[in-house]
């Protein structure tokens, strides 16, 4: 079981995240907000995130280098519907930072955490 901080600024998919985060297994804390969510991370230790990239108060590279000034250690799941390249934002190897593309399935999002928690 691990600690999962979620941020998406829709509602509906933030509720389905929890709901498929929890019957794994996982203490969910849901943010609609990257503001929120560096709140959350303040008041809480997570043992990783999965965030959002397109979020209306912050863009999502920067909510990535925000989240890892809090916690350096966080391992990240970048939850994008854009086209893009994790490469390219320049983030080192450690912790891991990874790209899930949505839509995704319930069994590809378990499976990329898993992913990222493995130590």
């Amino acid at each position: 079981m691990a600690s999962i901080l979620v941020v998406d600024d829709e509602t509906a998919l933030l509720r389905l995240l929890a709901l498929y985060l929890s019957r794994d297994g996982h203490l969910v804390v849901t943010c609609p907000t990257a503001g929120d969510g560096l709140s959350a991370m303040v008041q809480q230790r997570f043992d990783a995130a999965v965030l959002d990239h397109w979020l209306p108060d912050m863009d999502g590279t920067e909510l990535i280098h925000q989240v890892r000034r809090v916690d350096p250690a966080i391992p990240i799941l970048v939850s994008s519907g854009s086209l893009m390249d994790i490469g390219s934002l320049g983030l080192p190897e450690t912790p891991p930072t990874r790209l899930l593309q949505k839509p995704y399935a319930p069994k590809a999002l378990l499976e990329a955490l898993d992913s990222l928690l493995q130590r």
